[in-house]
């Protein structure tokens, strides 16, 4: 099901702290992911196989894992898990600690979710895990003021999530994706030939292609999406620009695909999202 990013609301479900080195080293038993999950590491010498992969996992790093994923955790390691409903249902958290197959939500694609990479390591590690320490301490108080800590918290930290993911995602890792993202970068508001940054790269198309999604977590054309919509967000929100005179800005000569594309990436209309930055 494709879920508008407008109706992200994440949702408490569980936050626990672990302590892994006061038990034995063998794996722990294989499990589904059912609810989207945190693990983020106070120290680690061990880490998380995802779907028969192994990943190492160092103080200050983050497990991000999505609903169908096969995990086992590699141990030692300490660290804090935070159990999340991305469209606000709250009422499966009483001691809940990882979700089940007959309550798990269902399977949602958002691109700000498929963003987020299994392996994060943010920059900003003290706000982070101040955010984790701030849900863990507030999420069993009946206070008010406790609820609005955690809501706040919950929101903040995803928000930093998608940024970091999308930082990295803008950057690359080998030279050829790279140039072609510098490229995408300064002219995205114009027509991009893919087939010239594939020329550009010194690669074959196939290899071109699957290193640029192993490294973006985008196709070429994802990206570029990405970039004219991040683009036309702006003026709507800052300009009284003309709706169809964005959508041009932004690389769409024709305003009713822009409208549609805009749609499909946002949840909402171009006039809607503008009408929602003035409230």
């Amino acid at each position: 099901m494709q879920l508008p990013t407008a109706y992200l609301t994440p949702a408490l479900l569980r936050c626990s702290l672990f302590n892994g080195y006061s038990l034995p080293l063998a794996p722990y038993v294989e499990r589904t992911v059912y609810e989207y999950e945190l693990e983020y590491f106070i120290r680690s010498d061990g880490g998380i196989r995802v779907n028969g992969r192994f990943l190492p996992f160092s103080a200050g790093e983050i497990n991000v894992r999505k609903p169908g994923q096969v995990v086992q955790g590699v141990p030692p390691y300490e660290c804090y898990t935070l159990v999340a409903d991305m469209v606000g249902n709250t009422s499966r958290s009483q001691n809940l600690m990882f979700g089940c197959a007959e309550e798990a939500q269902e399977r949602y694609e958002n691109p700000l979710l498929e963003s987020l990479p299994d392996k994060l390591s943010p920059a900003k590690k003290e706000l982070i895990a101040g955010l984790f320490e701030t849900i863990l301490q507030n999420q069993d108080s009946p206070a008010e003021l406790s609820a609005f800590q955690v809501r706040s918290s919950l929101y903040f930290l995803f928000s930093e999530l998608f940024r970091e993911s999308a930082d990295q995602r803008l950057t690359g890792n080998t030279a050829a994706v790279r140039g072609a993202i510098q490229h995408i970068r300064e002219h995205f508001a114009e027509p991009v030939s893919i087939d010239a940054l594939i020329h550009q790269s010194g690669l074959s198309h196939s290899s071109f292609h699957r290193r640029f999604l192993a490294e973006t977590g985008l196709t070429p054309g994802q990206y570029i999406t990405l970039l004219r919509i991040e683009q036309a967000k702006n003026l709507l929100s800052f300009t009284q620009t003309p709706v169809g005179e964005i959508g041009a800005l932004c690389g769409y000569s024709d305003h009713v695909y822009f409208s549609r594309i805009f749609r499909q990436q946002t949840g909402m209309s171009p006039s809607a999202y503008r009408r929602m930055t003035e409230k």
